[in-house]
């Protein structure tokens, strides 16, 4: 009987321990069985989340594609949500995710810009007016990742601007802005100039289905900015290709017309100028005979005088 208060406060103390809460059946969890949040500022639910994460885990594929049949795609009945944070981008219809993929958004001093925008233009093989390489006449990359009308073109060399396969443009409040969707590399973080890189199958999926006008919330705190809200960009020095580095400097007119304006021939390198001899006096005749003077016109001869007429004696002399 001695033990019976031992155990007795054992027991009490026992029950004072709070009891663990039930598992909530509808709580959802990623594949490794961690409860999950919504995404994009609450736009996407937890269990949007978790079933997109465990699809491509499942399936190991960074896109997933509805089932068919596919319903009826309007922009009024479906949207993009994207998650910056996340890098992820869903699409619903009628309130319900259709599909999702993976993104790349922009990187450090290039973030995609967050706010509400529509799909604008659709371009099936658009290309960047900004940034691409220089390349050869040939076609071959002498330059990458270069921008264009900031970094001198190569000798030889022309832009070609990234190829963005499956465009479509973000507009916001009706205008066009840099921003859009587009096929491209996903290394699995950002790392583009502001558009949202899409894996090919979702992109060609999304320009063939989905219409212009269709809403895009794009949010993200970490990995976004505010439309319009300054960057801080850098500024960097141009780019210079070598043969633009090795190329002679031009020279400076010379003020004296030397030579080769005059005709006289250069001096040999290392010989001692000489002295041009002067001109030997010639006489007028050889060098520029001037002009003969018209010789004095001689004065005309005095006309002579008039023979006298022989006196004729008179008759009376006879």
């Amino acid at each position: 009987m001695r033990f019976f208060p031992l155990l007795l406060a054992a027991g009490l103390l026992a029950s004072c321990k709070t009891a663990p809460k039930p598992a909530d059946p509808t709580a959802a969890t990623d594949p490794k069985g961690a409860p999950t949040s919504a995404a994009a500022g609450g736009l996407v639910s937890p269990a949007d989340v978790a079933t997109v994460n465990s699809y491509f885990k499942t399936h190991k594929t960074n896109g997933m594609l509805p089932a068919a049949p596919v319903p009826a795609i309007t922009a009024a009945n479906s949207r993009f949500v994207v998650d910056l944070d996340g890098q992820r981008t869903y699409f619903y219809t009628d309130g319900k995710l259709l599909a999702a993929a993976a993104i790349a958004s922009g990187r450090k001093y290039y973030r995609t810009e967050t706010g509400d925008f529509t799909v604008g233009q659709k371009d099936l093989n658009h290309r960047s007016s900004s940034y691409g390489n220089f390349v050869s006449k040939s076609g071959g990359t002498i330059m990458g990742d270069v921008k264009n009308g900031f970094d001198p073109t190569p000798v030889g060399a022309r832009f070609e601007g990234a190829l963005m396969k499956y465009f479509l443009r973000f507009h916001y409040n009706g205008g066009p802005t840099a921003m859009g969707f587009h096929r491209g590399i996903l290394p699995g973080y950002p790392a583009s100039h502001g558009c949202v890189r899409l894996p090919d199958k979702m992109a060609s999926w999304f320009f063939s289905k989905v219409p212009s006008g269709t809403p895009i919330l794009v949010r993200g705190t970490k990995n976004g900015v505010p439309y319009g809200a300054s960057q801080g960009r850098p500024k960097r020095s141009p780019k210079v290709h070598s043969s633009l580095k090795n190329k002679p400097k031009a020279q400076a007119k010379p003020t004296d017309p030397g030579p080769e304006a005059t005709g006289t021939p250069a001096p040999a390198p290392g010989s001692a100028p000489t002295e041009a001899p002067a001109p030997s006096e010639a006489p007028a005749e050889a060098t520029a005979p001037a002009e003969a003077p018209a010789p004095a016109e001689a004065p005309a001869p005095a006309e002579a005088p008039a023979p006298a007429e022989a006196e004729v004696p008179s008759p009376s002399a006879q």
